[in-house]
């Protein structure tokens, strides 16, 4: 089924007038960007059906998908930040069921406000300033959710020990796929068993835990009158948010990942004695993404000459207590 046509359908469902419809991408979700052509709004319209079943989770659940909307109006109502707020159906509902003819389940759809700007999409377009402002973002994004009250059936994906332990045992098919060799993956697995035991010392601690975005990377900034905006919440969950710092750190060119941490610490507290636990959490970021896409042929290639670096160097290092987080 056109792609196009799905939207059309479901648009319907909508109070959006002669509705213009761009088709973005399908990989966790299916993505449009849709204009209004009576009021020129746009907007942002998620099919949430992942391309791969590697990319299925919690989040794309009807109890999933209800906590990303209670996320949103938090993080709106607050007023600090730019946020893609969530937009009511005909029926006043946030979540569409709708059963299209060439699946044989019913797909949930959202409609999000749209943020006007320019999406991140290289290293080299980031300045010192919006390094530092993506830092002060991320910590009012952890400070606002620290005071939401969860309903009582919300559900999102949790980053904890035990998702490491899955990891570990699911990377063993890329050992079986020949996407790295058993020796490499015993060394991402000493990798991991390390950052399972940085998590019990980060347990002790007070306010280290809570709601995270857990998918900062170039494509989910906009950069909007010259500030960067965090969108896309579909695996934002529970976790620690040296995640965050980390998963974000490694957008930016060596040199300006001390302006973002700065920046997130006049906001919130940070210690540049963290960074070993930081390194942690990228690594655990960085395998949980091989699960992702292990099992398609049409988009794994790219873990064998990614692990082969990953491992030889940056692991080794690690492991012998050197600093990596500025090679990362």
């Amino acid at each position: 089924m056109d792609y196009i046509i799905m939207a059309k359908e479901l648009l319907v469902l909508y109070p959006i007038v002669e509705p213009e419809i761009q088709f973005i991408r399908h990989n966790e979700n299916m993505t449009f960007k849709v204009t209004d052509k009576l009021s020129n709004k746009n907007y942002l319209l998620r099919i949430h059906k992942p391309a791969i079943e590697g990319f299925f989770g919690l989040q794309h659940t009807i109890e999933g998908l209800k906590a990303e909307i209670e996320i949103l109006k938090k993080l709106g109502c607050e007023e600090l930040l730019h946020v893609q707020l969530p937009v009511e159906n005909r029926f006043g509902e946030y979540i569409t069921q709708y059963k299209f003819d060439n699946y044989d389940e019913p797909c949930y759809a959202t409609v999000l406000e749209w943020i006007d700007g320019e999406i991140l999409t290289s290293k080299e377009e980031i300045t010192e300033e919006i390094a530092f402002k993506l830092g002060q973002n991320l910590a009012l994004f952890h400070k606002c959710l620290e005071e939401l009250t969860p309903s009582d059936n919300f559900v999102r994906p949790i980053y904890n020990i035990d998702k490491i332990d899955i990891a570990i045992e699911e990377l063993k098919y890329c050992v079986e796929a020949e996407l790295f060799s058993i020796e490499r993956y015993n060394i991402i697995k000493d990798v991991l068993i390390s950052v399972k035991n940085q998590m019990n010392e980060l347990k002790l601690r007070n306010n280290a835990f809570g709601v995270i975005h857990a998918d900062i990377q170039l494509g989910n900034i906009v950069i909007s009158e010259n500030n960067p905006c965090i969108i896309d919440l579909g695996f934002c969950g529970f976790g620690y948010y040296l995640f965050d710092l980390g998963s974000a750190a490694t957008i930016f060119p060596s040199n300006l990942r001390q302006n973002f941490l700065q920046g997130y610490a006049s906001k919130a507290y940070f210690s540049f004695e963290d960074l070993r636990y930081i390194e942690g959490q990228i690594f655990m970021d960085i395998f949980m993404s091989y699960t992702l896409f292990m099992r398609d042929n049409q988009r794994n290639s790219w873990i064998k000459t990614h692990a082969i670096k990953t491992c030889d160097t940056l692991c080794r290092d690690f492991l012998e207590g050197k600093e990596v987080f500025y090679s990362m």
